[in-house]
């Protein structure tokens, strides 16, 4: 077959990098930089590569005042411009770089802000006692909609693995509206190797309320009651996991003609491990 277009390795590159795992997506534009050369003219796609992939995965960037700032597709004024309710500010984001580079005001309205800033009050006090540095952003979408971004991300190179939870959702703001969104999580693996975890839920749900406390309230136990079902969900499968898959991965009577007693794997971990020091 013949080689591939400059085009065509743009794309494949662009594959690459919208999956890199948590934490990793500097490390992988180096890699696939190496593999598709300079003329393929990947430098010129980057920026919007990177933007792709920083409203994929509500990647959080810090601003001037050290202050959590979530990219989302619905946050997104214009170009490299995302809106902050919360803050009342415009950021402009430097994708390639990873970095806030300038604010400017944002003008809210006072009408959608009932319904907005409760709501992100709300979800703040959720992701506080939920998630361990995890950071959420509300924003106006459209004529009665919001649009709600929630992540967390624990990097821990040392160990070699990495994660992020992440959800999305798009809110109708009708008396008797709707909630819809998708829960993920995702982990890398790589000492030795290369696993990687990708769970997600999808979720569509009514939404009735009377007030804005009782819309902040709806929506948060929502948000809140579907993130547990998945981790409940990764909690029981990796119980039943050491009880069927893992078994099976060993010979019913090893070679020793000893049964290997799961019940007590991780004293035989531990024990390995402190007789490893």
């Amino acid at each position: 077959e013949g080689s591939l277009s400059a085009a065509q390795k743009v794309e494949v590159a662009r594959g690459f990098i919208l999956q890199a795992p948590p934490g990793e997506v500097d490390e992988v534009v180096k890699d696939v930089k190496v593999l598709v050369g300079t003329d393929a003219g990947l430098e010129a796609k980057l920026p919007d590569i990177l933007r792709e992939y920083n409203e994929n995965n509500n990647s959080v960037l810090k601003s001037a005042d050290g202050a959590s700032v979530v990219i989302s597709a619905a946050a997104q004024v214009e170009g490299n411009k995302y809106k902050d309710h919360a803050a009342e500010k415009i950021f402009v984001v430097d994708h390639v770089a990873g970095q806030i580079t300038g604010a400017e005001p944002l003008a809210v309205d006072p009408a959608t802000e009932e319904l907005r800033a409760p709501t992100q009050e709300a979800l703040e006090k959720y992701v506080k006692g939920s998630l361990a540095a995890g950071s959420c952003s509300v924003v106006v979408a459209g004529p009665n909609k919001l649009s709600i971004a929630v992540v967390t991300t624990k990097l821990n190179p040392r160990n070699l693995w990495n994660g992020r939870w992440r959800s999305s959702w798009e809110v109708t703001t009708a008396v008797s509206g709707e909630i819809t969104g998708k829960v993920v999580a995702e982990v890398h693996y790589y000492e030795e190797g290369n696993v990687q975890l990708n769970a997600s839920k999808e979720v569509r749900a009514p939404l009735s309320w009377a007030d804005p406390a009782s819309f902040a309230a709806a929506v948060a136990k929502t948000v809140g009651a579907a993130e547990a079902e998945l981790q409940g969900f990764l909690d029981d499968s990796y119980r039943s996991m050491s009880d069927t898959s893992f078994k099976a991965l060993r010979r019913k009577m090893p070679l020793t003609q000893t049964k290997f007693q799961w019940n007590k794997l991780t004293a035989y971990s531990l024990a390995q491990e402190l007789t490893s020091k």
